[in-house]
């Protein structure tokens, strides 16, 4: 019993190997038919997909009402006046 236990395992690992081995291959082979189907036809291979970059992100909606707000001018960092340094105070 022991042994049949081993031989049914030792053939699914080597089945399993197989369907790995053989979806690899025809991964490699899809993705070499692709490059040589641009090649043949001038056309640059685009790797690039386009997907949203953040799939949770939802899309905004369309802005409210429009705010005019008033502009005040700021002043230059050579206008400021430092803050005088005084000691901590001791309690």
């Amino acid at each position: 019993m022991k042994l049949f236990r081993s031989l049914i395992r030792l053939l699914a690992i080597i089945a399993g190997a197989i369907v790995g081995l053989g979806l690899f291959l025809v991964a490699v082979l899809a993705f070499v038919l692709f490059i040589v189907v641009r090649l043949l036809t001038g056309r640059k291979p685009d790797f690039q997909f386009r997907v949203n970059k953040n799939p949770w992100a939802g899309r905004k909606p369309p802005a409210g009402d429009v705010v005019d707000v008033e502009a005040r001018e700021v002043r230059e960092a050579a206008e400021v006046t430092p803050l005088p340094l005084r000691t901590p105070e001791q309690r």
